[in-house]
Parts: C-alpha cells; structure tokens; sequence
C-alpha cells in the first residue's frame, strides 16, 4: 500500500515537469515561423530572440481558437475568347457584348477579393444586378 501511494506521488510531481512551459510553446512557434521563412544562423537566433521577447510582451491567445486560413493566391486572369465581329452588330449582340463585359469585369473583381467558390455565386449575382 505504502509502494502504490509512493508510486502516485512520484507520478503527480514529474507530471508538471514533463508539460510545456508557456515559454517552450512561444519558442516553437518562433522557431517554426523561422523555419517557413527559410532563416539561418544569426539571422534566424536574431529573429527568433525577438519574436519569442515579442510574443512575451504580449497577451497569449485563447488556445481555442483556430489560426486564420491563408489567403489564396491569385489566379492569372484567363484572357477572353477570340470571337469574330459580325459586319454590323445587331441590339442583341451589343446586349450580350454589355453583359460579357460585365460579367469578366465581376469576375475579376471576384477573383481580386478572394472570394470563397461557396459564395462566389452570390457575389456574382450582387455584382451583375448593381
């Protein structure tokens, strides 16, 4: 009896030791951030001295929440088909050619305001009625 209860000490007092410190936790972000930015020898201590002191100064985040996604890139603009101009344009193919602007300039815009494929559809339909 004396051994378990010996044992369940021993157990509860190397528990705190073996749990990362708030420090150990800034470190490893600042040297993963280094990491990602490609940095070596005093450039990256350099850094991640001051990130960790950065870090310190201020209020630690809530665990809970999530990181922010990263913006998406930019896609290249995809050029408009080649289509050949009838010799005198009717109301409805100007109509249409309005529209087609329209539509490539709301695309653009789309693309330039990283919007998400979920919502793109309102957001085109915003952009084509205003």
């Amino acid at each position: 009896m004396k051994t378990i209860i010996a044992v369940l000490g021993l157990a509860l007092m190397v528990t705190p030791a073996l749990a990362a410190t708030p420090q150990q936790e800034r470190t490893k972000a600042c040297n993963a951030a280094a990491e990602k930015k490609g940095l070596k020898g005093d450039k990256r201590k350099a850094y991640v001295k001051g990130c960790v002191s950065a870090k310190a100064k201020t209020k630690p985040k809530a665990a809970a929440k999530p990181e922010k996604k990263a913006a998406r890139p930019a896609t290249p603009a995809v050029p408009a088909p080649a289509t050949t101009v009838p010799a005198q344009p009717s109301a409805a193919s100007t109509a249409n050619s309005a529209t087609a602007k329209k539509q490539l300039k709301c695309e653009e815009l789309a693309r330039q305001s990283n919007v998400s494929p979920s919502t793109k559809k309102d957001f085109m339909d915003k952009c084509m009625a205003g």
